[in-house]
């Protein structure tokens, strides 16, 4: 998470993919997808779809 410790986000709301949308606090999102990924127990293909959304959020940030 060092990266998103840095890191200048877009102006909210801001769209993260075809069909998500973040219209909160941006600090929050990333936590939550944290815990998600750190407490999934299960399918890899589930698992790798939790990461995509901070990936995603690396890709926006980077390409500013």
């Amino acid at each position: 998470m060092t990266f998103f410790d840095t890191a200048t986000f877009p102006e909210i709301p801001f769209k993260l993919n075809g069909y998500m949308t973040v219209t909160g606090d941006i600090n929050l999102f990333i936590e939550k997808q944290a815990i998600s990924i750190r407490t999934y127990k299960g399918s890899e293909v589930v698992h790798n779809s939790l990461m995509q959304h901070l990936r995603s959020l690396k890709e926006i940030v980077l390409n500013q």
